[in-house]
């Protein structure tokens, strides 16, 4: 099957079975089942595609004709071991419902199409209408699933075919929207309806993950609704308990720390607070959630135990996190959960954090000593890793040397990378693909369109000798008032694109570079090292052979490099430094008896000479 012949475009917020529903009947599928299993997919207990890995979604997308990085964005493939991707942000994936397909019959009616948050179990209403949600057809009672579903607004079997949107539904009043509202923001497809959810709490339940506030809210709503304690938050016959729950969960959020009087639970008839308390200790200790949600927790545990003098033979609370040590906590993130933001391995990240590389806080928790993480300077690492651009890429992109790009960097003129992280993870300096695409830019509107003769920068640049290159120097008077240059439009990459207009070669070779101290680092690839010596690989390979230069791993030493590049001069770097074509170079180098090296090059000092005496004339 290569794709459907009426494709559909996503809705902003729809599901992923959503939208293969609605393409299924569009298409004129008997069910959903039919699509994907002709698609290739492989049917399991759990037939969704919500929680594929991103691997196996671009054939989806090429069968749906969907761009693929759009398909992706309504996918929720997995984070972590616990955590799924949620349209830019993050969501438990205990929460997502892959089997029933849940649905609100007043916001069918506003538009046929099978929102996303309606997945999750935690957010057992719409938003949109404030309608609860419901999973059986109001006609056969059926449980609705994707296996067999053909569009969203009719029911999946065939011997009924009920309208949806005709079903009842239970509206939530309307004094609880409003809370209600801004808890379900914080799973909404928009990143902006997300941020404004957030910034409705005080800190620091706002310095939160959005998921989190949401998590730290289910583990209060027991406590806050006598109907909940003990119970399992996804009985139906619960569901209206727990939204009131969840809206006395975020009024207390709001007000955090103060826990208003009505809202404090008391014990009721028979309760069995001591064992009650025990269980949230438990979740306090060793739940799925985060330090600082727990952290969080334990404190209002804290406070519970304090306010309710019968409390006196409940568990004992000392060995969860303090007040005070919640305090700590709030405003860090541990090393797991740096692991889980940044994508690494815990052994990475330990050996970073042994490195130095982080801003490290060490917290007394459970009478342990642990580091945590600043969740800033994480989560900024984080945002930047897709967009990282390693010096590796952008010199094979542009065939400038390596040490060419670092030049541009250490000048300011490429904007790098500057935290630790990057060449301690990646062992190379890094930019970003935005700091590069600036660089461009400007490259772009200084050239001279009317230029299109001219030699080609690499080709240029062979007339300096006896150094490495001063690229920073080069790259500066070409962006400088008296650089002038054209560009190839045929060229494909930087280096040939460029060209130097002939008269301006002998002042290419006068330019010094701005940068203080070393110029290259103290170990040079192969590549790098050739370019220094304008020699090519073979002819470096014989130095290598000699001695010359020396090899560290599968580098070279600078030092050896550059002493070299002091002693030889090659045919190119002669031929403009006397207006001659390389191989009239050759021939007049021969002519004239000057001394190779190894036969890779002339000697330098004896060139000086005989140039300086005027005998190349002759």
């Amino acid at each position: 099957m290569s794709h459907v012949k009426y494709p559909l475009a996503p809705i902003a917020g729809e599901s992923l079975m959503g939208l293969v529903a609605r393409v299924t009947a569009e298409n004129g599928y008997p069910r959903t089942g039919t699509l994907l299993s002709e698609a290739g997919w492989v049917y399991d207990n759990k037939p969704t595609a919500a929680t594929t890995n991103a691997e196996q979604l671009p054939a989806l997308a090429d069968i749906l004709v969907v761009p693929y990085p759009q398909l992706l964005h309504h996918a929720h493939g997995p984070e972590g071991s616990a955590i799924i991707h949620w349209f830019g942000g993050r969501a438990w994936q205990s929460e997502l419902r892959t089997t029933i397909r849940r649905y609100a019959p007043a916001s069918l009616a506003l538009s046929a199409h099978h929102r996303a948050i309606w997945q999750l179990a935690s957010v057992p209403f719409c938003p949109e209408t404030f309608q609860v949600l419901r999973s059986e057809c109001h006609e056969c009672g059926v449980t609705q699933r994707w296996r067999y579903a053909n569009g969203i607004a009719t029911c999946d079997q065939d011997v009924c075919s009920a309208d949806l949107r005709e079903g009842p539904a239970e509206f939530i009043p309307l004094e609880m929207r409003d809370n209600l509202g801004i808890y379900a923001g914080l799973f909404s497809h928009d990143s902006d309806v997300r941020t404004a959810s957030r910034s409705q709490f005080p800190d620091p339940i706002a310095r939160l993950e959005p998921h989190d506030i949401a998590d730290l809210a289910l583990k209060l709503s027991p406590w806050l609704n006598d109907q909940l304690r003990g119970k399992w938050l996804t009985n139906l016959d619960l569901t209206m308990a727990v939204i009131s729950a969840l809206h006395d969960a975020v009024t207390l959020l709001r007000q955090w720390p103060i826990v208003p009087a009505q809202l404090l639970p008391t014990p009721g008839e028979g309760d069995n607070w001591p064992n009650k308390l025990g269980h949230a200790v438990k979740q306090a200790r060793i739940g799925r959630s985060s330090p600082r949600v727990k952290a969080l927790f334990a404190m209002f545990l804290h406070g519970l135990q304090q306010e309710q003098p019968d409390l006196s033979q409940s568990p004992d609370l000392t060995d969860l996190p303090s007040a005070d040590e919640g305090n700590d906590i709030i405003g860090l993130i541990s090393a797991k959960s740096a692991v889980r933001v940044l994508r690494e391995t815990d052994t990475i990240i330990a050996k970073l954090r042994a490195a130095g590389v982080f801003k490290l806080t060490d917290v007394r928790v459970h009478g342990v000593v642990r580091p945590f993480h600043d969740p800033e300077e994480i989560e900024e690492l984080a945002r930047t890793k897709p967009d990282r651009l390693p010096l590796t890429a952008v010199s094979q992109s542009t065939q400038l040397p390596r040490y060419a790009i670092a030049q541009l960097m250490q000048s300011g003129l490429l904007a790098p990378l500057t935290h630790p992280y990057w060449e301690a993870r990646y062992g190379v300096r890094n930019t970003t693909t935005q700091a590069w695409a600036a660089f461009e830019a400007k490259i772009q509107a200084k050239a001279d369109p009317a230029m299109i003769d001219g030699v080609p920068l690499q080709i240029a640049a062979r007339a300096i000798g006896g150094r490495a290159k001063p690229w920073a120097g080069i790259f500066a008077w070409l962006l400088g008032p008296d650089g002038r240059f054209g560009l190839a439009p045929e060229a494909t990459d930087l280096s040939h694109q460029i060209l130097i207009p002939a008269e301006l070669i002998d002042t290419l070779r006068m330019l010094e570079n701005p940068l203080s101290g070393a110029h290259v680092e103290d170990e040079l690839s192969g590549a790098d090292a050739s370019e220094i010596l304008n020699v090519a690989a073979k002819q470096f390979l014989k130095f290598v052979a000699t001695g010359l230069i020396r090899r560290h791993g599968k580098a070279y030493l600078a030092a050896d490099v550059l002493q070299t590049a002091a002693e030889i001069i090659g045919s190119v770097e002669i031929g403009y430094r006397m207006g001659l074509p390389p191989q009239s170079a050759q021939k007049w180098a021969r002519k004239v008896g000057l001394p190779t090296i190894h036969d890779a090059g002339y000697c330098r000092m004896s060139f000086a000479k005989i140039t300086k005496q005027g005998a190349w004339s002759g």
